[in-house]
């Protein structure tokens, strides 16, 4: 609608492709952020081959179509490349929309995601090889680039990883959430252009490269919390410059390419998974769920085909038909992973078993209540004496990077991070949390950790801690167990003062 290709008003391409730059960084910075060994790890059987032979079977024939419509082939090669990785912002919001994150298929398909990112993270690397050098001597620069790629990581998984923890350390003890938030984007931002100032790497894997480091601190979900909003503020930005570059032209003039680049992304992809996860002994619930899950591109695809734009590697109307393949793909994937969730009813009625453990639904294995206890103050750690002689699993969250060091010393479990926010709250999986003691002095701050969390488990139970009289009216009309600090002083000075005249 407002870019070159449309009628009426034209916005500035040029700053608009600088910001996306900028989105493109967040979005790789977040993936790297949550990128874990130990998801893959838990579905490796099921995940690793699925996920290669799928990127095997797709890439092949992506690069086959490729050429046989006359492509060159570094951008038959691209092409085959964005095809085989699926959207994890997709896959993510479907999974928690449909409530299915924490099912066992939920597991698989975000073991399945990370096989993708690392052949994601493969292209990348390969992006800037192609583009210097050709394909007779790939070999020699992909050697090349694999040993920059080997020094970088030892760089900044060493020395790198020790800066980054005591810089983040250090800002995190002046408790000010906006520098805490500069001084996260600063790191990345210096880590990703000085990977590809001084090793030759795309600003992308650079800043994935960057997730990672600060995604082992222990402050890496306060980072992610505070980061993570801007980094879907300028996502917007990327996806509205891709769109500015669209052109429905050069769409219409490769149909053929479109609609093969669709088969084999909406159906051939999750005919694989179906078969991949029915040969690994899984039900049709479960294999239905992550083949739709999986039958679509997006990010990885945008960013991939507009780095290949911007190396000469693609063509313009390549851009244009995996830009649109995509967008059509998670649009007619929205409307067919609503089957998931009709479908377990629809075969219950028929009598379809799920054997002895249902494989869709894994049961909670609980061995004692949890509870959660925002602010390790006096009044916290008075509440925490309590709940481990009562038998509650604890875990506190404070936003004293000191205090939580010393509890971890002390063997409870404790996350870094302001328990008002969403991704904190979901850290420490207060899903599965019974009791939440919100113990923080801030009356403000205490609401706002009350309204996030009734959000995300409305079953929870809470004490909340209110520091004067005049803070109760903020409470009004919760039905749970208010304890004032300024009552309290009243009736223990009453109680003291009778036993000293006396």
């Amino acid at each position: 609608m407002i870019g070159p290709n449309a009628p009426g008003f034209v916005a500035d391409p040029e700053l608009s492709e600088q910001l996306a730059y900028i989105g493109v960084t967040l979005l790789m910075f977040a993936v790297g952020l949550h990128f874990n060994w130990n998801d893959l790890l838990k579905v490796k059987k099921i995940a690793l081959p699925g996920a290669f032979l799928s990127a095997f079977v797709i890439g092949s024939l992506g690069y086959f179509i490729g050429t046989s419509l006359g492509i060159a082939n570094n951008g038959s090669l691209i092409l085959a490349l964005s095809l085989v990785v699926s959207s994890t912002v997709v896959i993510v919001r479907l999974l928690t929309d449909y409530k299915l994150m924490g099912t066992k298929g939920g597991h698989i398909v975000i073991g399945w995601t990370v096989v993708e990112d690392l052949i994601s993270i493969f292209a990348l690397i390969l992006l800037p090889t192609l583009a210097g050098s050709n394909l007779d001597k790939l070999g020699v620069s992909l050697g090349m680039a694999a040993l920059k790629i080997v020094s970088l990581a030892l760089i900044v998984y060493t020395v790198g990883e020790r800066i980054v923890s005591f810089i983040l350390k250090c800002v995190a003890r002046t408790r000010s959430h906006e520098l805490f938030t500069v001084a996260t984007l600063a790191l990345v931002f210096m880590i990703a252009a000085g990977s590809s100032y001084l090793f030759g790497v795309s600003i992308a894997l650079g800043a994935f490269i960057a997730g990672t480091v600060i995604g082992k601190t222990d402050l890496s979900h306060q980072a992610a919390a505070n980061a993570l909003p801007m980094r879907d503020a300028f996502s917007v930005i990327f996806f509205l410059s891709v769109g500015m570059l669209l052109d429905p032209g050069s769409v219409m003039s490769s149909l053929p390419l479109f609609f093969s680049i669709l088969a084999l992304v909406i159906l051939l992809k999750p005919l694989l998974a179906l078969f991949v996860m029915k040969a690994g002994g899984y039900n049709f619930s479960t294999a239905l769920m992550v083949a739709l899950a999986v039958g679509q591109i997006g990010e990885y695809s945008f960013i991939l085909i507009e780095e290949g734009s911007f190396l000469g590697l693609v063509s313009d109307d390549l851009f244009d038909v995996v830009v649109a393949a995509s967008l059509a793909s998670i649009i007619i994937n929205s409307f067919l992973f609503r089957f998931v969730e009709k479908l377990p009813q629809e075969r219950a009625k028929k009598g379809d078993s799920y054997g002895p453990v249902d494989e869709l639904f894994e049961p909670p294995s609980k061995i004692a209540p949890r509870a959660l206890v925002a602010g390790f103050g006096p009044v916290g750690r008075a509440a925490v004496q309590t709940l481990v002689k009562e038998g509650y699993q604890i875990e506190i969250i404070d936003r004293n990077i000191d205090t939580i060091n010393w509890v971890k010393h002390q063997g409870l479990k404790a996350l870094y991070g302001d328990a008002s926010q969403l991704r904190v709250l979901e850290q420490a999986q207060i899903e599965e949390a019974e009791l939440f003691v919100i113990a923080v002095p801030d009356p403000a701050s205490a609401l706002n950790i009350f309204t996030n969390a009734k959000y995300l488990n409305p079953y929870l139970k809470y004490v909340i801690r209110v520091r004067f009289e005049e803070s109760l009216s903020l409470f009004q009309g919760i039905d749970f167990p208010l304890v004032c600090d300024e009552s309290l002083a009243e009736e223990k000075i009453s109680q003291v003062l009778a036993n000293y005249i006396k």
